[in-house]
């Protein structure tokens, strides 16, 4: 079995190699971090302490991170290792005796210019679950590796093996005072941020609603290149009051000194079809299919700016716990050091829900609504898609290795299938070359909001108190304060449902017989969140198979 990484070497800002005890070569693709400190590293020699492809592919798992890869050729075969959370993108196509690999969403010309058929056992478990992380994608042959993954090939074969799983579960509560995690955090926000506009100089902008996960990410950069105006895009909604944040915005660009761009979100947004020809032929279907027209707004708007990057703040609601208090309930008493501590947790719990004490101590002692959610996460539960005629085998996890998580407490299941959900919002747009990262993407700050105390995150009656005291001197009332969520066009108002329909019933995907046109009506008839997400999901797989299709 032959690997080919040309175009992932091709890919590279920067490569570096070194030599182990003179058998074993690491190739390093882009700039690393080490794993806990999230400060720029190298790799030293030194480090590796034998010779063995699985303990050195272990050791790079452990030790360092970044938005990076690593090429590990050895005696006895050849690694490619993507570190924990790593934004680079890597995919790899299976033919005969030889795999190629590549860097990136879109797929090379070599691929395209090939004929694949499609994974619908994928494709099929994808239209009941746009969250389902495997390193599957909808064209068979071509797999994604996924970030805390290694692909090994060695002695004729050729697997993918998760590391990061096994990471989280041995992973124990920091007992940190909240005083140390706040300027951890801060530290930490600014490593990421310096780390993805490393490269880019001063060439990128900052998608930036106005809400606390964004304006974050905003001074962390503003602090990072001061005398150097910043680039912020804001997309607001006319057409649904939570969905204009402008005054949270203008608050945040007159505090760094930005050069604000607005964007409409719906001024090019149509309400018969997703805008899938933005998009550029891709291994997978487009998770974010609502928001592709305002996404493409955006990196114009970024392009014009002289932007080569948009950096957002993607991910910051599961990272510091944005959830149900009531949820978090059980897990915030449990950590309380007092009688008179737990009594004051569970009084403010009921304020904050808008509910009563006995409520919240119900909740408290059954455990329901955290029982729920951890059965959607472990795979005991799965949601069927209202419209599918066909019911999916899910005996894949969710995410690799969640098995070996059910230990863990819900709010760390939250935190770690939230943010290896954020891996998926990705849009690849066609004639755009402006790249995306995300801020919060970035594994020493997940780990330690993974870590970190539940108390610390949900601090005396603030909700994300870590994320809002780690920048507080420079956070503008206006937002600090700020409790609600911006919304763009109510989901139910923001398509001709029929229309998206019809479009599906002329689809490749339809005349598979993977569709059940009874249940299509229904949905329209019976329009809900659920069904109308679902029909969103579905005219997005129908589009990306009809791109294909059509070459």
């Amino acid at each position: 079995m032959r690997l080919n990484v040309d175009g992932l070497l091709d890919s590279a800002k920067e490569l570096a190699t070194i030599i182990v005890n003179g058998r074993v070569e690491i190739t390093v693709l882009n700039d690393i971090v080490d794993a806990e400190t999230g400060m720029p590293t190298e790799l030293e020699p030194t480090h590796f302490k034998g010779t063995s492809l699985p303990e050195i592919v272990a050791l790079l798992q452990e030790r360092y991170a970044g938005d990076a890869a690593f090429i590990v050729r050895a005696p006895s075969g050849i690694a490619i290792v993507r570190p924990p959370f790593s934004e680079i993108s890597i995919f790899y196509q299976v033919r005969n005796d030889e795999i190629e690999c590549w860097a990136g969403l879109k797929l090379p010309d070599a691929a395209l210019a090939q004929r694949h058929a499609f994974n619908f056992g994928y494709l099929t478990g994808l239209i009941c679950n746009a969250s389902w992380l495997t390193p599957e994608t909808g064209l068979c042959g071509i797999f994604e590796l996924l970030s805390g993954a290694a692909l090994i090939v060695s002695r004729g074969t050729f697997r993918q093996v998760d590391f990061l799983a096994g990471a989280v579960a041995r992973l124990n509560t920091s007992a940190v005072s909240f005083k140390d995690d706040v300027a951890n955090f801060r530290q930490l926000i600014s490593a990421s941020v310096a780390h993805k506009t490393r490269r880019y100089g001063g060439a990128f902008s900052i998608e930036c609603s106005g809400g606390l996960d964004s304006s974050v990410v905003a001074l962390a950069a503003a602090d990072l290149h001061r005398g150097k105006p910043l680039s912020l895009l804001n997309s607001y909604s006319e057409t649904d009051v939570n969905g204009d944040e402008r005054f949270f915005f203008a608050a945040l660009a007159e505090q760094v000194g930005g050069a604000p761009t607005y964007v409409e979100t719906n001024a090019r947004s149509s309400m018969t079809h997703l805008s899938s020809e933005l998009l550029a032929p891709t291994p997978r279907p487009c998770k974010l299919a609502a928001t592709i027209a305002t996404t493409a707004q955006l990196h114009e708007a970024a392009q014009a700016a002289g932007s080569r990057l948009v950096l957002t703040g993607d991910g910051g609601d599961q990272l510091f716990l944005r959830m149900r208090r009531l949820t978090m309930a059980r897990e915030l008493l449990a950590e309380s050091r007092s009688p008179q501590a737990a009594l004051r947790e569970l009084a403010g719990l009921a304020i904050q829900a808008r509910t009563s004490v006995w409520r919240v101590l119900r909740e408290v002692i059954t455990g329901r609504s955290g029982r729920d959610l951890r059965r959607n996460m472990l795979g005991d539960h799965r949601p069927q898609s209202p419209v599918a005629s066909v019911r999916p085998d899910f005996g894949a996890e969710l995410v690799p290795g969640a098995r070996s998580l059910r230990h863990l407490q819900t709010t760390r299941l939250f935190q770690f299938f939230g943010m290896r959900n954020a891996e998926l919002n990705r849009i690849a747009l066609r004639d755009n070359a402006v790249e995306e990262r995300k801020a919060f993407v970035f594994w020493p700050l997940i780990k330690a909001g993974l870590v970190t105390a539940r108390r610390h995150h949900h601090s005396n009656g603030i909700d994300r108190a870590l994320e809002r005291e780690a920048f507080r001197e420079h956070l503008p009332d206006v937002i600090y304060y700020r409790v609600g969520k911006g919304a763009g066009r109510d989901m139910l108002m923001r398509y001709e449902y029929g229309a998206l329909v019809s479009r599906v019933e002329c689809s490749a995907l339809y005349r598979q017989g993977l569709i059940s046109r009874d249940l299509l009506r229904s949905a329209i008839d019976n329009l809900s969140y659920d069904s109308a997400f679902a029909l969103v999901r579905l005219c997005a797989i129908a589009d990306w198979m009809d791109l294909h299709e059509l070459g």
